[in-house]
């Protein structure tokens, strides 16, 4: 689930401050909101909250911090665990022995399945886009119209290359916004 935090400026750092400590990633677009009484008319789902009672919103929050996703992921390579931040990570492929872990310079084994995989990362980060691939579209630098109604993706940092399968592309331009 994804959570979004709505209030004043004057108590938002803090909030946000707790949430990061907690381990709780904060969304513009998220499934429920925590909001500031006064705010919470066009906030809904929300769960309201006054300035003065900080604290009980704080421990509201940690229960959120172990149902939220994890901005890490570990996987393994040469018999040793990694962490790996979402923002190395280029994309997800599954292949016949489980699941990799691609980065610019590093390829990980991954203990989990795709499916698994894609429930706890980042809607708005991370997209399949084909039957074996999960694709970080923050590292994507170009989309290139390819064969046979499909997209190639070329990433920023890295000479790889993922393609959108046809079955794909229109929840990919969803995604995105394209037309």
């Amino acid at each position: 689930m994804r959570l979004g935090v709505v209030c004043n400026a004057s108590i938002r750092e803090e909030i946000l401050e707790k949430c990061q400590s907690l381990g709780i990633e904060v969304y513009k677009n998220a499934d429920l909101y925590v909001v500031e009484e006064g705010f919470h008319h066009s906030f809904l789902p929300c769960i309201v909250f006054h300035p003065e009672h900080l604290d009980e919103l704080f421990t509201m929050l940690q229960m959120f911090a172990t149902t939220t996703t994890s901005s890490k992921i570990v996987g393994t390579q040469d018999d040793a665990f990694y962490v790996i931040s979402h923002d190395d990570i280029l994309y997800f492929e599954a292949v016949d022995a489980g699941l990799l872990c691609h980065t610019a310079t590093d390829v990980y084994r991954i203990k989990e399945k795709l499916y698994q995989l894609e429930a706890r990362l980042p809607g708005d980060r991370f997209v399949k886009v084909s039957r074996s691939f999960i694709v970080n579209i923050d590292e994507v630098a170009r989309i290139i119209p390819w064969f046979n109604r499909r997209l190639l993706l070329k990433f920023e940092r890295s000479k790889k290359e993922v393609e959108v399968s046809k079955n794909y592309v229109g929840r990919f331009k969803a995604f995105l916004g394209m037309r």
